[in-house]
């Protein structure tokens, strides 16, 4: 049975994959909680405008009481007390459509919000994935780091020796120790650098101040990095069919030609039926109670017509404005799928260019590593100096660290064109 303890730690200790990440975002992200209301919130608009189809049914009762002078003579007072009740039911039966216009534009907005969420779920998921992949590259570069560091302390133990034996100069003993305390800082700053990564991968998550993650690290290996590039073009046209924010700017312009139709609907006659059932009573009467209702209930049905003459160019106004609404729309459509062909065809190139850096940088670094273990061999035999040494372990690290970032540029990129895919962000 295990103790309180135990479970505690082995819920501590839980790594988070990159898939784990975008679910739990997905899931707990307050934006997309919001939106999600908002969509709610459209779809009791949509039942409502469904609903303004059907009679209205309203009761009214009304109660009053009477002190005059006696209607007899005299100066003798009289009360009474009176009473009204009334059903009323009216029941739109044409105004231009108005009613059925809405009902469709309500289910778009429905939709539209719908298709919203999508977008911010999207975009939590390209933050998600290119989080996860910095705080990747982070660890990889502590990692080298603490192996750079490893080694310079063996040459600085190395060169300690030389120094004390006389085969160098204080001076370059002193470089050498430079170096070192440089390396100490070096592995200090990426470490930090990958606590400030890991605090905004929490971020993104919502996570609280005490809760903590351990992330799971993946082997990528080169078959990770130079995959075979879709064709640009097939990418683009597959992103035109998935995207949500493509879907949406189309459903935009329907929202906005039913605002139209729903303004045009202003311009013509509408039509009411309306009927009415009412009774009442009065106490000065000298017939009971129940016999005035019987005789007092009466009721009504008629069909009302409204046809507008002149209403201060408001209808005119609206078909003007929603005519403008309708370009705005389509430009707004046309402005999306551009946004879009240049995400892709950035997200192309960079992903090209990525692999290309890394076959480049793969080369460089193994050249660099060969170069810097001769001269890290030819100074501990008293054969190069500290400015030598220096110079090549610089370049050494240059290399790697342009090697790490076309790596993990080169995945990222690839991860994108997956997305744009309707692919799923797995690593």
């Amino acid at each position: 049975m295990l103790s309180v303890t135990e479970v505690s730690c082995q819920q501590t200790t839980k790594e988070w994959d990159l898939r784990t990440c975008i679910n739990y975002a997905l899931a707990n992200n307050i934006q997309i909680k919001k939106q999600q209301q908002s969509v709610a919130i459209s779809k009791v608009n949509f039942v409502q405008s469904k609903a303004d189809k059907l009679p209205d049914l309203n009761a009214g009762l009304s109660q009053s009481f009477t002190n005059q002078k006696s209607t007899q003579g005299g100066s003798g007072q009289e009360q009474s007390f009176t009473g009204n009740y009334s059903l009323q039911s009216q029941m739109i039966l044409y105004n231009g459509n108005k009613l059925n216009n809405t009902i469709t534009q309500q289910e778009l907005y429905v939709k539209s919000g719908e298709l919203s969420v999508q977008e911010s779920e999207n975009n939590i998921e390209l933050a998600i994935t290119t989080a996860y992949l910095k705080i990747l590259y982070a660890r990889e570069s502590v990692i080298n780091a603490e192996n750079i560091l490893a080694s310079s302390e063996t040459t600085s133990q190395r060169a300690k020796i030389l120094y004390e034996s006389g085969y160098i100069a204080e001076s370059n003993y002193a470089q050498v120790q430079s170096q070192y305390s440089n390396d100490k800082y070096s592995l200090v700053l990426a470490k930090n650098s990958m606590s400030t990564l890991m605090l905004q991968l929490k971020q993104l998550l919502e996570l609280g101040m005490d809760e903590e993650i351990s992330i799971k690290f993946p082997e990528l290996d080169e078959s990770q990095v130079l995959k075979l590039l879709p064709a640009k073009q097939d990418v683009y046209k597959t992103a035109l069919t998935v995207m949500p924010e493509v879907e949406n700017g189309k459903l935009s312009t329907d929202i906005a030609e039913m605002d139209l139709l729903i303004a045009k609907a202003g311009l013509l006659p509408s039509i009411a039926l309306n009927a009415s059932a009412l009774s009442g009573y009065n106490s000065l009467s000298a017939t009971s109670y129940p016999t005035q209702l019987g005789n007092n209930f009466y009721q009504n049905a008629g069909i009302s017509l409204n046809i507008p003459i002149f209403n201060n160019k408001q209808v005119k106004s609206n078909i003007s404005r929603a005519k403008i609404g309708i370009e705005t729309a389509k430009l707004s459509q046309a402005e999306v799928q551009k946004n879009l062909l240049t995400e892709v065809e950035t997200a192309y190139l960079d992903a090209q260019s990525a692999q290309e850096r890394f076959q480049a940088a793969s080369e460089q670094l193994n050249y660099t590593r060969i170069s810097y273990s001769l001269m890290e061999e030819q100074f501990n035999l008293g054969m190069k100096n500290t400015v030598e040494l220096i110079t090549e372990k610089n370049k050494f690290l240059s290399a790697q660290q342009e090697y790490l970032q076309a790596k993990y540029t080169a995945i990222l990129n690839y991860k994108i064109l997956d997305f744009y895919q309707d692919k799923p962000i797995v690593l």
